[in-house]
Formats: C-alpha cells, structure tokens, sequence
C-alpha cells in the first residue's frame, strides 16, 4: 500500500510540474484570456480539438488542469488515510486545500478577469503562480516522506544540492536579457522550467537534511526555496523589468549558489538509512 501510495504521489507531482509549465505556456503565449466569460466550454466546444490555436491552448489547460486537480484529491486521500506520520497527512491536506484558492485565481484571472479591476493584473498572476508552487512543493515533500515510508529509502542531500547547482548556470544562460535578445515564449518557458528544478532540488535537499537531523542545512535549503520562489516570482511580471532588477535576479542566484555549496560541502552523501 505505501508502495502504491508513494507512486501515485510520484504521478502527481510530475503531473503538477508539468500543469505548471502548461499555465506559463499558456500565459506567455498570450491564450490566457482568448476564451473570455465561456466556462467550462470555449466557443461552444468543450473538448479543444478543432479550435484555433490560442483557444486550443487555453481549453487544453483548463482540461489538464482538471485532470491534475483529481489526481491531487486522490493523493490528499491517500496520504490521510494510509499514512500514520503526521507530517504526512498534513501534506496531503494542504495540497488539497490549497487547490480551491488555485482554481478560484485560475479563474479569475481567464474567465471572469475583467469583472474586477484586479483581474488580469501581474499581481494576481503572481499569487496564482504562488498558490501553484506551494501545492508542488507540499506534493514534493508528501512524495519525498511516502517514498521513505515505503522502504525507498530518502536520496541523497549532497546530489540534490549538486543537482540544482548544475541547473542553475543554465537557468542563468536562459533568464532575460542574459544571452538572448529576445525574451520569447520558447526560452521563458525554458527559462521557468529550469528555476523549476532549481526549486525542486531546494526542496528534495531541504526534505532529506531535516531527515538527517541537519538543522543548519534544512534551514539553507528552506531560505534557497524562498529565494528561487521570488526570482520565479520576478519572471511573472509583478515589478516592471528594470536593469535594477535584472541585477537583483543576478545576486539571488549568487545566493542561490552559495546556499547549495553550504548544502553540499556540509552534507555527508549518505542516506538516512544508511546512516540509522
């Protein structure tokens, strides 16, 4: 059962990641707000085949995003319900309690987004993409505690740690006005798709040093997940792109580094069962 259990939660997960990327998509490629006041269907069709591209995008948003949205509820129920760790069964529930202020942003901001004067402004975007993150990152951690619990044993501190320093260069290379000259949808996606992982690996890092009891990497590892959250948020559009602030994402990710080499040169690359 906890086998089983840590699979679907694994599902989930990837599947979050992606409904993520599918929304920035979505968001940079302008077919955010294409299908107006029209819920659940889009121009009278409720399935995106046959509709033009921007409203195909949209529908097949709203549809994945649909479709994750169940598979979260099932892995809120899981972990509740099978799992005796409490830090567990507080993970699940939070993902699904959080997922009601998602969908209540997502719609927001491209159904009823002109209906109030804040509807499609950066800043409610910003918190959409917000909400998004703490529900991968909850469903991350959940993930992470079932697969100890299913006798996986937890990874490795050191390799998380790596892992995101070898991630971060590249995200660097692909943030704006760094190399390329234009900051189109192709290299933003890329772009938020690699701070993703630098994410993903912050949080990988900080779930296995609190397992290993290592309090002051924990600690590193949490304050790396809140910067890479606000260069994230940064590339949403909540402050107007300035030299002043493209020097800001410059030092986060000097920060970011030297917190993943504290993770790294501090952690023993063991894992906990091997150590217990």
């Amino acid at each position: 059962m906890d086998r089983r259990s840590y699979q679907l939660a694994a599902v989930t997960t990837v599947l979050t990641f992606a409904l993520i990327l599918v929304g920035e998509y979505t968001a940079v490629s302008g077919s955010g707000a294409t299908c107006g006041l029209q819920w659940p269907d889009c121009n009278g069709q409720l399935l995106p085949l046959g509709l033009q591209v921007h409203d195909f995008v949209e529908q097949f948003h709203r549809g994945f995003a649909m479709v994750v949205g169940f598979f979260i509820l099932g892995t809120g129920a899981v972990a509740w319900r099978g799992f005796d760790a409490r830090d567990v069964k507080a993970g699940g529930v939070l993902a699904v309690v959080l997922l009601p202020l998602q969908v209540i942003l997502g719609g927001t901001t491209v159904t009823f987004s002109g209906l109030v004067p804040w509807g499609y402004m950066p800043i409610t975007q910003a918190v959409h993409h917000l909400a998004a993150l703490a529900i991968f990152a909850t469903l991350l951690y959940t993930t992470l505690r079932m697969r100890e619990l299913a006798g996986v044993g937890l990874g490795r501190v050191r390799t998380a740690a790596i892992g995101g320093l070898a991630v971060l260069p590249v995200a660097l290379v692909f943030s704006r006005n760094t190399v390329f000259a234009v900051y189109g949808t192709r290299v933003q996606l890329i772009h938020h798709a690699l701070e993703l992982l630098v994410f993903t690996a912050a949080v990988a890092a900080f779930v296995w040093a609190r397992r290993h009891g290592d309090r002051r990497v924990s600690q590193a590892m949490l304050a790396t997940g809140v910067v890479v959250t606000v260069q994230i948020l940064i590339g949403t559009g909540v402050v107007q792109f300035s030299p002043t602030v493209q020097l800001t994402y410059y030092v986060l990710t000097a920060v970011v580094a030297a917190l993943f080499l504290v993770a790294a040169r501090s952690t023993p690359n063991r894992s906990v069962a091997a150590a217990s």
